[in-house]
């Protein structure tokens, strides 16, 4: 059950259950001041005890639907129904509405929502041949003449049942509409989340692991040194996944005053004593100012830099100020991950951005801003929940509207033709009500609001409730004759239902008023002041009920809006969690027979940076993780864009480097690049003096080959890895390194 049918079966008990007390209490109260019971003594006794289990029972169901006191309920309507022999009236009219009729009804009318099919049907026939027993009891000459309308309680309790099943359906229909919405926000969600962190992995590992991998293999770093030591340690934290960023808000200043103190770097701070901001946001800033310093370590030539921190509105600035030699950002090669794969596209993530100003000689800025995050909004479904509720309902009037007029109300009018002045009149009334009907019926269907035309089909209502009030003979007034009484509240109550409850209600009562006017003035009636009221109160509260339903219904969207978004943001989030865990198990996975090693031998110094070998293994790993950062399947020619990526860095290095591609090569895998890159990134990470790279391409194959200086001993001997064939020659001093993959045949 979703979120929008649960308020609604909760709304909907509080509501029926309320309205049940509420209409007893002015129907037994009006009688007990309007008419002269039998048994006053006993009639206000019952009265009392009524409504005090009235009120008991309606703040009970209120909160818990018990079955309990349902079942007791039950016994309690029939015994008050056995009572009317000392609740009636001393005159009563065989064709009047008592109070107890009324308490009946409106318990038959609420239990819908309390019980089930079975249970109700079972509840009303109870009920009713309780009713018509007392009824005989008290009137044993006439019962017979008013037991068609009090059997007419089994059609009421079908309407109610009716009206109950197709707002829940409504209810069902928009929680099936916002599970839909919600499965693909999942699944982008999902999605979206694993993009993210896949990105957020690779500038953690831009940030750390391959920064401090890049310095070892370039020499920066010539012996062993307590914050190299202490940095690999927190890289390998990182990799390892116990650095994750925790939902809440932080201090950005302290979190910076860690960061500053694991470079090497001299370092001033401007910035206030405390500065708390969410703490994604506070993570994005300090990784993207560790990147900053761990370029100036890289490349500035300096030993200082200055970090400035400040809030401007909504928005978080941290600047990063070096003098020295700079660079110019327009020569950056789109192949370079650093500038913008980890520190631009790190702060666009965030929705806030990074600008790099430097020119040579003049030094680095690095400007990066983060706006707050704001909450998300959840309209778009209060929209569909509003909407679906609103059609339920005026779904349930329609159908109740269609039955009363052609089951209860034509029949009437066909058996009482002698009974009016000008039958024609009541055939136009009927056939009036029938088409206003008919017309909401069918913009239903076209799911198009009748709009516009509301007022001028509510004026037509209003002209044929009074023609069918006036051509009724007066002694048949509010009687059974009189069928448009009430059948055009119901009508007026279907035009009105997405209106504001002052409109709706002022013009229903309106429509009563006109109508017991004209009854005022012809001067007689069928029934009884008092049976008249209890009536009157019967059917009116009901279409009231329909219209405060309807006004709360709208507010109850935006709740269960809110509810249904809690909910779906908390499954997204599970789903997101357990991707994400086996997304970085995985990665680890990849990293853990070659990238950890080194670094934990050299935070644990075990490794000493300044050995030849040590340095190597540093170069190669900061090489393959350069191809990572270069992986884009969006590039027109992503085998080319890692080659060129791992080609500058090594230029970077110090080497020469001829590259050359020709042919026509197929769509390659990401599994199958990383398998053809692999020798060659290996090969130019320990090169030295000029290689030479080549890529090659023939339709259906292609083949990646490089020429270099042998830097060290290696097996010519031939390597297949799946698919990928590789064939290394060492000749001369020179080494030749093919990698070769075809199409599968």
């Amino acid at each position: 059950m979703g979120s929008a049918e649960r308020g609604l079966v909760r709304l909907g008990l509080r509501y029926a259950v309320w309205l049940r007390f509420v209409v007893i209490a002015v129907a037994s109260g009006a009688s007990l001041v309007l008419e002269n019971e039998r048994k006053p003594g006993w009639a206000i006794f019952i009265v009392l005890a009524l409504n005090a289990w009235n009120a008991w029972y309606a703040a009970r169901m209120s909160r818990s639907a018990a079955r309990c006191p349902v079942a007791v309920d039950v016994l309690v309507m029939c015994a008050i129904c056995l009572t009317q022999v000392w609740t009636t009236p001393t005159a009563p009219s065989p064709e009047g509405t008592s109070w107890v009729r009324v308490a009946a009804a409106i318990t038959v009318v609420a239990y819908p929502w309390q019980l089930g099919a079975g249970a109700l049907g079972a509840a009303t026939a109870v009920i009713t041949a309780a009713h018509l027993a007392g009824t005989a009891l008290s009137l044993p000459e006439h019962w017979l003449t008013a037991a068609p309308i009090h059997l007419w309680m089994f059609m009421e309790a079908g309407l109610s049942w009716g009206l109950y099943l197709l707002v829940r359906r409504g209810a069902r229909t928009a929680d099936q509409i916002v599970a839909r919405g919600e499965r693909v926000r999942r699944r982008s969600a999902v999605a979206e989340a694993r993009r993210t962190d896949e990105r957020e992995h690779l500038a953690a590992l831009h940030d750390t692991a391959s920064a401090t991998l890049l310095m070892v293999g370039a020499g920066v770093v010539a012996e062993r040194q307590i914050w190299l030591a202490e940095q690999a340690k927190r890289d390998l934290e990182v990799l390892r996944g116990r650095s994750e960023v925790s939902d809440g808000e932080v201090d950005l200043v302290g979190m910076l005053r860690e960061t500053i103190t694991r470079t090497p770097l001299r370092v001033r701070l401007t910035a206030p004593d405390e500065l708390v901001v969410p703490a994604v946001e506070a993570a994005a800033l300090c990784h993207g100012t560790r990147e900053a310093l761990t370029n100036v370590v890289r490349h500035a030539g300096v030993d200082r830099a200055d970090v400035a921190v400040a809030q401007h509105g909504d928005s978080v600035v941290v600047e990063v100020v070096d003098s020295g030699r700079g660079f110019d950002p327009g020569r950056i090669s789109g192949h370079r991950y650093g500038v913008t794969g980890s520190l631009v596209e790190r702060m666009r993530r965030t929705g806030g951005s990074a600008q790099v100003i430097s020119s040579p000689g003049d030094g680095t800025r690095v400007r990066m801003t983060c706006p707050l995050r704001a909450a998300e909004d959840a309209g778009g479904d209060a929209e569909i929940i509003a909407t679906k509720f609103q059609q339920g309902m005026q779904w349930a009037v329609v159908v109740m509207n269609l039955v009363i007029l052609c089951l209860l109300d034509l029949p009437k009018l066909l058996a009482n033709l002698d009974g009016y002045r000008f039958a024609p009149t009541q055939f136009l009334a009927f056939a009036g009500f029938l088409a206003v009907t008919l017309v909401v019926l069918v913009s239903l269907r076209r799911q198009r609001p009748i709009g516009r035309w509301r007022w001028p089909l509510l004026a037509l209502v209003f002209a044929l409730s009074a023609a069918g009030t006036a051509s009724v003979q007066p002694e048949h007034l509010l009687g059974f004759a009189h069928w448009s009484e009430g059948d055009a509240g119901w009508t007026v109550a279907l035009l009105l239902l997405d209106c504001r409850i002052p409109t709706f209600t002022l013009t229903l009562v309106a429509q009563y008023v006109m109508t017991f006017v004209q009854v005022g003035l012809a001067g007689n009636a069928a029934t009884s002041f008092s049976d008249a009221v209890n009536a009157t109160v019967l059917i009116l509260s009901y279409q009231t009920a329909m219209g405060l339903i309807a006004a709360v219904l709208r507010a109850l969207a935006v709740s269960s809006a809110r509810a249904a978004r809690e909910e779906e943001q908390l499954r997204t989030a599970e789903e997101v969690a357990r991707q994400l865990h086996q997304d970085r198990k995985n990665r680890y996975a990849d990293l853990e027979g070659t990238t950890v090693p080194l670094l934990d031998g050299l935070g644990a110094g075990a490794l000493d940076p300044g050995d030849v070998s040590v340095r190597r293994r540093c170069s190669v790993e900061a090489a393959k993780m350069r191809r990572l950062f270069a992986e884009d399947a969006s590039t027109p020619d992503p085998l080319l864009h890692e080659l060129r990526a791992c080609i500058e860095l090594a230029e970077r290095q110090g080497v020469s480097v001829r590259f050359a591609e020709y042919g026509k090569r197929p769509a390659i895998p990401k599994d199958v690049r990383r398998k053809l890159t692999e020798p060659a990134v290996t090969a130019l990470a320990t090169a030295t003096g000029t290689v030479r790279v080549t890529v090659a391409g023939s339709g259906d194959a292609v083949t990646v080959s490089l020429v270099a200086a042998a830097v060290e001993p290696v097996l010519a001997e031939p390597r297949s890895d799946g698919d990928v064939v590789t064939t290394t020659v060492v000749d001369g001093g020179r080494i030749w390194i093919e990698a070769k993959w075809s199409l599968p045949t």
